[in-house]
């Protein structure tokens, strides 16, 4: 009689954990462009928390189809993996990354971050520049293998976003500096602003476009009347961004109060979990994570049914475990 029971419960189960993954999937689907942007803000040295910080706003901001990300950026520079990394995920994201330099710099590795973006703009007084590579301790390094790379990354990043590469490459090799009316005036930004409300009233007349230049793709910020003139692959229309809702995404290490050492990579690795989050991140975790932005629907759903799905397993390994006693 037993045997029986379990089986009947080991078979609603099943059925529970597939309509729960079924549902998941379509939460996952059904998400439509939303009439807001993702707001997020960096201070400080650009470390592994930021790019995590930063990528997962980006994929947050991806996964709701938000209009605009703008990442308000005020930085003495950081490691160059974590630099390249956040250049990366800008360049794979699908919805347009505004940096806006804040109130006073974005130097270093600021910079190579601005020139990745597809929207650059600085407040007047604020200061980029100063990308010659140092050493742990401080000291310049001079080595032609690694400046060069760096030179080519920072310029082929303005030729992407159609900016200044003179100007790119003098960052590295010359230490250039730039305050916030040069930068304009030589075009390695596209306009100043006060604050994020000027950010977007100013924004709001202009089209981000991704046009073909020979057999390369580049992007422009430009006005609609002067996007004729390019061969057009795709537009991104800013009309009335000034009035769509403001999202702030916040860190979820925010929202509790744990030791910084719990959640620090060593230890980490001691959870198994951690060998599944690679895979589970897109799925799982940003549906997740988007409901620190605001609780919609999809959201919900989605992590009602991975919840539901989880409990199901749970209930399976019991039911395992009580057939073999």
């Amino acid at each position: 009689m037993l045997r029986r029971l379990l089986s009947i419960i080991f078979l609603v189960t099943l059925f529970w954990i597939g309509l729960s993954f079924t549902l998941f999937l379509h939460a996952s689907s059904i998400t439509g462009p939303t009439e807001e942007l993702l707001y997020i803000r960096v201070q400080g040295e650009i470390s592994q928390s930021a790019e995590n910080y930063i990528r997962d706003a980006v994929s947050v901001a991806n996964y709701r189809q938000s209009r605009l990300i703008v990442l308000s950026l005020d930085t003495p520079g950081g490691y160059v993996d974590n630099v390249e990394s956040i250049m990366s995920i800008f360049d794979e994201s699908a919805i347009p990354v505004l940096v806006f330099v804040e109130p006073l710099r974005a130097v270093s590795g600021g910079t190579y971050i601005l020139m990745a973006s597809h929207v650059a703009v600085m407040r007047p007084g604020s200061v980029v520049g100063s990308c010659q590579p140092v050493s742990v301790t401080g000291e310049p390094i001079t080595d032609s293998k690694y400046v060069n790379y760096l030179v080519k990354l920072m310029s082929s990043h303005a030729w992407l976003h159609t900016r200044n590469e003179t100007a790119a490459e003098l960052f590295v090799t010359r230490n250039l500096n730039l305050n916030a009316e040069e930068a304009r005036r030589f075009q390695v930004i596209d306009f100043m602003a006060e604050d994020i409300k000027d950010v977007l009233t100013k924004l709001s007349g202009y089209v981000l476009i991704k046009y073909r230049d020979g057999e390369a793709t580049r992007f422009i910020l430009t006005t609609s009347t002067e996007a004729k003139r390019y061969q057009v692959i795709r537009t991104w229309r800013f009309e009335n961004i000034n009035s769509v809702a403001i999202r702030n995404f916040r860190s979820p290490s925010e929202f509790w109060s744990l030791p910084s050492y719990l959640i620090q990579f060593p230890v980490s690795l001691s959870f198994p979990v951690i060998y599944l989050y690679p895979y589970i991140y897109e799925v799982l975790v940003v549906p997740i994570l988007s409901l620190f932005v605001s609780l919609t629907p999809v959201a919900l759903l989605a992590l009602v049914s991975a919840v539901n799905a989880a409990l199901g397993v749970g209930c399976i390994l019991f039911i395992l475990s009580k057939r073999k006693t």
